[in-house]
């Protein structure tokens, strides 16, 4: 299980574009972590007053993150470069808790089968690629 601020040290990101706050379990080629949304989040100021919704590109964002974290910080050099298949089915909510489940497609690539859930209900899905 890694924390904040062992995640910060390997995605390179701090306050407030660390989005991942913990790894729940890492393998070579899997990764669960969570994300904490709270109303004292900066984006929710003006998206939208009234009705807060987590922007889709911090939630992909986090995905990146997640697939950042499970490569070890051992490509450095690597950065997102495709999103395929985004798809956003339910809107990210002030005290909303995102499972990020990220599953890379073939050991010797650098492509990623990503998912975020609230509780059991899926929430997005993109296909992310690095070069």
């Amino acid at each position: 299980m890694l924390n904040a601020v062992e995640i910060e040290r390997l995605t390179g990101r701090s306050e407030p574009l660390s989005l991942v706050d913990c790894v729940l379990e890492k393998n070579s080629n899997e990764l669960t972590a969570l994300t904490n949304v709270t109303m004292n989040e900066e984006f929710f100021q003006g998206h939208f007053p009234g009705n807060p919704v987590m922007p889709g590109v911090l939630i992909v964002e986090a995905l990146a993150q997640g697939c950042e974290v499970l490569l070890d910080n051992d490509r450095s050099a690597l950065k997102l470069s495709q999103i395929k298949k985004a798809r956003f089915r339910e809107m990210v909510k002030p005290g909303d808790q995102l499972t990020i489940k990220v599953k890379r497609k073939l050991k010797d690539e650098f492509i990623f089968k990503t998912k975020v859930y609230i509780q059991d209900k899926l929430v997005c899905s993109a296909e992310l690629s690095f070069s």
